[in-house]
């Protein structure tokens, strides 16, 4: 697996890479005022411009230091001293990073970058490639932001809490379960889960909760926060000092810090419950699986001639499990608009809830919880995937069309306005207006049989019935 290990090591790089890079422009920006005439000087020296800029070298050199103990793994430290491949443009093709901060950025639908190759090396990357990694690089500390910080409480309750809610309202305390079971034998899926927070969270509710992610970078701040941090509030960073614009003061803006993990992943989970208050369940297993959503939990090998909701067939892929009808719920939070084809998403889905949940609420089929605006990751990408797929953008209408054709019935709908990895009271805002849907599983409105599309025999129109 050297590709792998190429990426992964680029990867760590990139992180390494962090403060050597953001120095470069930490010049550029002192050197933007030295080289002015001194009467032009002497007024921003009055302003306190260049005590500004030293400050955000500290906020850059203490960023380092995270970084440099997220990634102080014996098997990390051995990549950072490896030469640096010969062949350093090589692309992750599949790789995405959910990152929705601005509403303007395809950036993650590029080829994997590459960070800079020490002196010797064969090779060094482009100046786009060193940019594009680095964007990662702070990608990740935003997120850190949003899923691990108090900063990053209003968009948690903005869009994981309505998920949370949901699971709650489908899936009633194991008290009232009809057969009495327990709330861990509830499984749920979360692909795209980034940094884990909201896996957790539905773990802690006493579900098993297993979250999916492919972006290296993700990955590796992930492990980190969930398997490493030993108590709340032990490390700061500084998220927003990556740019100087619209921001309404230096100290309490540009140079904004905060404290993470808001709360320790350990701590959480050896948690009990308390019949006389407090918890009221005790955490549920919890895992996390890196890769390919559509690879991992796709279907092993499509029959010929199938369905929506295909029931198998065909021969079996080598050490891949079929997990058809695994999961009793599936929640999508910022996730769907990664896809080149939504259909493969939906389809995949589909196939992974269970027909029928006797413990859900109205005895449906398996349970889909979805939010996100539709940001389309790979959108005007100049590059295909590793199927030859280039990308397909819907609408909302037409999203929720492909559901109901490929067997979903929508139960509860709204929309919702969250930010994703926003500065607090920046002058720039990117809002998105998000579509929250609780779906059932239900029968497919139409089959594929071959290269034709045909009416479902046994689909039954359960609005009109």
């Amino acid at each position: 697996m050297a590709e792998e290990r190429r990426h992964w090591q680029a990867v760590i790089k990139a992180f390494d890479g962090y403060q050597h890079y953001h120095m470069s422009a930490q010049h550029a920006r002192k050197m933007s005022v030295l080289t002015l005439p001194k009467a032009e000087k002497e007024i921003y020296r009055m302003l306190g411009y260049m005590d500004k800029v030293e400050a955000v070298d500290e906020g850059i050199r203490q960023n380092q230091e995270f970084l440099d103990e997220m990634i102080a793994n014996p098997v990390f430290s051995e990549m950072l001293q490896d030469p640096e491949p010969e062949d350093i443009g090589h692309s992750h093709a599949g790789e995405y990073s959910h990152d929705h901060s601005h509403g303007h950025s395809h950036s993650h639908s590029q080829p994997q970058p590459q960070t800079a190759s020490r002196p010797g090396s064969p090779s060094k990357p482009s100046r786009s490639q060193l940019d594009a990694a680095q964007d990662k690089v702070r990608s990740t500390l935003r997120s850190f932001v949003r899923d691990w910080s108090p900063l990053g409480q209003p968009e948690r309750d903005a869009c994981y809490r309505p998920c949370l809610e949901a699971l709650e309202k489908h899936f009633p305390s194991f008290h009232d379960y009809p057969e009495g079971g327990e709330r861990e034998e509830v499984k749920v899926l979360v692909p795209g889960c980034g940094l884990g927070r909201l896996a957790m969270e539905i773990a802690s509710q006493g579900f098993t909760a297993q979250g999916n992610e492919f972006s290296t970078y993700m990955l590796i701040a992930s492990d980190w926060v969930l398997n490493q941090t030993t108590r709340p509030n032990s490390h700061t960073i500084y998220p927003f000092l990556h740019s100087f614009s619209n921001h309404l003061t230096t100290e309490h803006h540009l140079l904004l810090s905060t404290t993470i993990p808001d709360v320790c992943p350990s701590e959480v989970f050896a948690r009990t419950p308390h019949a006389g208050g407090g918890e009221k369940y005790k955490p549920g297993a919890f895992s996390l699986v890196a890769g390919d959503f559509e690879e991992i939990y796709g279907q092993p090998s499509p029959s010929p001639s199938s369905s929506f909701d295909r029931e198998g067939g065909g021969d079996k892929e080598d050490e891949k499990e079929d997990q058809t009808g695994q999961w009793d719920a599936i929640v999508t939070c910022f996730f769907i608009d990664c896809s080149r084809n939504i259909l493969n998403y939906l389809r995949t889905i589909h196939n992974l809830l269970p027909p029928l949940s006797p413990s859900a609420e109205g005895g449906g089929g398996g349970v889909w919880i979805n939010i996100g605006p539709l940001l389309w990751h790979f959108e005007n990408s100049p590059t295909t995937s590793t199927k030859g797929e280039r990308s397909v953008e819907l609408s909302l209408d037409e999203v929720k069309q492909l559901g109901d054709l490929v067997g979903f019935e929508i139960r509860e709908e709204k929309m919702i306005k969250s930010t994703y990895t926003s500065p607090p009271e920046s002058m720039l805002r990117h809002e998105y207006t998000t579509a929250f849907w609780v779906a059932t599983k239900k029968e497919p409105r139409v089959l594929i049989q071959g290269d034709k599309v045909v009416p479902n025999p046994r689909y039954t129109d359960t609005k009109s019935a």
